[in-house]
């Protein structure tokens, strides 16, 4: 009797002890609990949409402007549903649970007046720094290189000589309209820049835009 009573003893004390360790974690401890925290919901929100035909990127920061002009914060990936093909984010509700589907709401395009996407925290900025987005049917179309050619794509990355072709969606000719991109679209922009156009022939498309945007900058500071 008394051994059991001991055991309970200790045990509540462990216990006790255990916690108070917890709750007392420097602040380094707690960033880290927070990012396994926001990594395990990003992993069950991928988990879900995966169970539904849709496949993503990694997750962002993004500022979104609905169609009712509500402006909300929204963490998530870009996904693409593969029966529609078209793009979307996931929003959570935290008002649900986690096994509950209504904690996951589907925002697509056309719902949205733009998307930004909030690169600041992730180069220890404290300035706002975003790349926004167009909605338009399928996407949202950012912008991911400027110049004399400006290049928009439903992708958010910020190298932009990382990127495939098959990414962009559109390019712009000295602020003219935006057109569908091809690679006939683009020889008519950069024809007069032979040697963008060196790239070009060797099928290295999104250096001869970085070539033609050099030259059309150097020839203005002259």
């Amino acid at each position: 009797m008394h051994f059991k009573t001991l055991t309970g003893l200790l045990l509540g004390i462990f216990l006790c002890f255990s916690l108070n360790s917890l709750l007392a974690q420097p602040p380094q401890f707690q960033g880290q609990l927070n990012n396994m925290r926001r990594n395990d919901e990003m992993r069950m929100q991928n988990q879900m949409m995966n169970m539904r035909g849709a496949t993503g990127d990694g997750d962002f920061n993004f500022v979104v402007m609905l169609r009712d002009s509500t402006k909300i914060k929204v963490r998530s990936a870009m996904f693409i549903d593969s029966a529609t093909k078209k793009r979307f984010i996931v929003m959570i509700d935290k008002r649900y649970a986690k096994s509950d589907t209504n904690r996951y709401k589907k925002i697509f395009p056309s719902q949205t007046i733009y998307l930004k996407r909030d690169v600041s925290k992730e180069d220890g900025s404290r300035a706002d720094l975003y790349y926004r987005g167009r909605p338009v049917d399928s996407c949202w179309m950012l912008q991911v290189a400027t110049g004399a050619i400006n290049v928009y794509s439903y992708l958010s990355d910020r190298d932009f000589m990382a990127f495939e072709t098959s990414s962009i969606k559109g390019i712009q000719l000295n602020g003219g309209p935006i057109v569908q991109y091809s690679e006939e679209n683009l020889k008519q922009m950069i024809v007069s820049d032979y040697e963008a156009m060196e790239f070009f022939q060797k099928r290295k498309y999104i250096k001869a835009i970085r070539k033609f945007n050099q030259d059309v900058e150097k020839s203005s500071i002259k």
